[in-house]
């Protein structure tokens, strides 16, 4: 009994191992654009993983239900315990590639490119097939879904963000994109209420309350200490996805087709238009999008997002500073090195024949919270606004890998979004902004 679904997932690993070289094959075609390479890469590698892995899992979930003991002998081998892990990644890469690729879909760009045809079919093929399993419940059935979990944890996520029930109704209610998983209607409806939680709580509590922060921290993972970020999730979608769901990312705040994440953020309240960019604070040089990025709607709206906010932040650091110190703050209050980098950036812009710009508008964006949790400056001027340093630290990180990604064209997925809209959300209300 043990050994035949053992041998079955010893023969898929081994056929994963196979399946490496038509891969590599597949890669080639993908040379010219590398954002979609990746993207499309990691979508086909999975999708041909599942299919290796489905007849050992489907054996593991039989063995579970009528044998627990077994299942524990299972997992104490490497391959299956291999098989498990990657089955596992299938469903998070998907879920983080879901956006993105919808986007380029709708975009025409899957259609247009050549270069990519076969990748394209099948990643076309594999969007309708995801789609496909999402539906619009009628408001009444979604209703009755909603009280028929309440028992399943629904209510604790609730009781986290201080949401009523008839706020959950009327949102559920508000949806025009199928939405609701039909293989998984737990998943849909605690990622939804989550998301109108966050929202409720961002407009009803202050923005860095200590509460709201311990929150955020059970759907948004835990980003208090300082992050050694590595290389490749500013790179590898599937590696950024990974490494959220390290730091502890709910995934089902983000497992909907792009049409309903889009209008399930919007109607938390968590999409606010942004705000309009501050010339004076602002000293990067716009950058342009090339015909290349045609279809990356999410990154490039994400990167204007983050320029008019970085102008914002950047003006309230001054004027709050300046308050509490004087026109000369910059050079009393700001770390040297900061400082000399920004004063260098000044005179390679007045060489240029730019125009004159404060010191702060050539920060980058690493540079915030030294200069808002140095201690000096932290008590006499920030500490009654954002409560604790850490909470500042754990804002500002959770926006770090999209600013990074943004900056270079890269794909962002939905879980990036995600922590802008939320992130942003709370820092401009709480400067008076939002």
């Amino acid at each position: 009994m043990v050994n035949d679904p053992l041998k079955k997932a010893l023969e898929a690993h081994n056929a994963l191992q196979r399946l490496q070289e038509p891969a590599q094959k597949a890669l080639k075609l993908l040379e010219q654009d590398s954002a979609v390479r990746r993207l499309i890469e990691d979508t086909q590698r999975h999708e041909e993983l599942m299919r290796a892995v489905l007849g050992p899992m489907e054996d593991l979930r039989r063995l579970q239900e009528s044998a627990q003991a077994a299942v524990k002998l299972f997992e104490q081998g490497s391959a299956v315990r291999q098989l498990m892990d990657d089955a596992r990644r299938h469903e998070h890469l998907m879920r983080a590639a879901l956006g993105p690729m919808e986007e380029l879909r709708q975009s025409g760009w899957l259609d247009r490119s050549s270069t990519l045809a076969a990748a394209s079919i099948q990643a076309t093929q594999l969007l309708n097939q995801i789609d496909g399993r999402f539906h619009l419940p009628e408001i009444a059935v979604a209703g009755r879904l909603f009280h028929d979990y309440q028992s399943s944890g629904i209510a604790s996520i609730m009781e986290r963000y201080q949401e009523q029930n008839a706020a959950i109704e009327r949102a559920m209610a508000s949806m025009r994109a199928p939405w609701l998983d039909t293989q998984d209607h737990l998943h849909s409806i605690t990622g939804f209420v989550s998301l109108q939680g966050i929202g409720n709580a961002l407009r009803t509590v202050h923005a860095f309350d200590e509460r709201l922060t311990e929150a955020l921290r059970v759907d948004l993972g835990d980003w208090q200490e300082t992050i050694c970020w590595p290389d490749n999730i500013f790179t590898d979608l599937g590696a950024r996805t990974a490494f959220y769901l390290e730091r502890g990312l709910n995934p089902a705040l983000s497992a909907f087709p792009g049409d309903a994440f889009r209008q399930a953020v919007a109607i938390a309240g968590l999409d606010s238009a942004p705000p309009p960019l501050i010339g004076r604070y602002r000293a990067e040089t716009a950058r342009e999008i090339d015909e290349g990025e045609v279809g990356f709607d999410r990154t490039n709206a994400a990167h204007d997002r983050l320029m008019r906010f970085e102008t914002r932040l950047r003006k309230f650091i001054d004027e709050q500073m300046t308050a509490a110190f004087g026109e000369k703050w910059v050079k009393q209050r700001v770390p040297e090195p900061i400082r000399k980098d920004w004063e260098q950036k000044k005179q390679n812009a007045k060489d240029a024949g730019e125009p004159e710009r404060p010191l702060i508008a050539y920060a980058d964006f690493s540079d915030y919270v030294p200069i808002i949790t140095r201690n000096d400056n932290w008590e006499a001027v920030f500490k009654p606004l954002f409560r604790r340093q850490t909470f500042v630290q754990e804002s500002f990180q959770r926006m770090y890998p999209i600013r990074i990604c943004t900056m270079h064209a890269r794909i962002i997925t939905q879980d990036d979004e995600l922590y802008l809209d939320v992130e942003i959300k709370r820092i401009l209300t709480l400067i008076g902004v939002g």
